[in-house]
């Protein structure tokens, strides 16, 4: 037990520890700062030179957010005035998408059925040289290569 506990009174835990902290106290602001219906789909990421890290749910309300950016600005940094005044004003936001884990969804094979196939070809044989049947041609051409 000892040798966790002095990695976790280490300096590098000790900073993950004042990140966090700090992180936190943004959030808990930003909760109160931000507008009521925009504030529950989005959360502080962070803050590096002054520019504070948003993540918006989706493009909507990070456009809405863009849009009263300065505004947001100013409120936040009076509530920084208030409660952190050890931290330095906030000079900008920057939005960002949060994208959420989704299932990888496997693309669509173009693949049709084995009568199909041979209907395509009867249909081949019976045509003249034209831009139809040199697109049948490469359809077939094309399902062949995906088989």
């Amino acid at each position: 037990m000892k040798p966790v506990n002095k990695l976790l009174e280490s300096e590098v835990f000790s900073l993950i520890r004042e990140k966090n902290r700090s992180i936190s106290n943004y959030q808990k602001l930003w909760s109160i700062k931000a507008p009521s219906k925009l504030a529950p789909l989005s959360h502080v990421g962070g803050i590096r030179d002054d520019v504070l890290i948003v993540y918006a749910e989706n493009s909507g309300i990070a456009s809405k957010l863009k849009f009263i950016e300065s505004t947001l600005i100013k409120v936040l940094n009076e509530g920084i005035q208030k409660e952190m005044p050890y931290a330095s004003p906030i000079k900008s936001l920057k939005i960002k998408l949060l994208i959420k884990n989704s299932k990888a969804i496997s693309p669509r094979t173009k693949s049709f059925p084995s009568r199909a196939k041979s209907a395509l070809e009867n249909l081949l044989n019976n045509l003249e040289d034209s831009p139809l049947r040199h697109y049948l041609i490469n359809l077939i051409k094309h399902q062949s290569n995906n088989d």
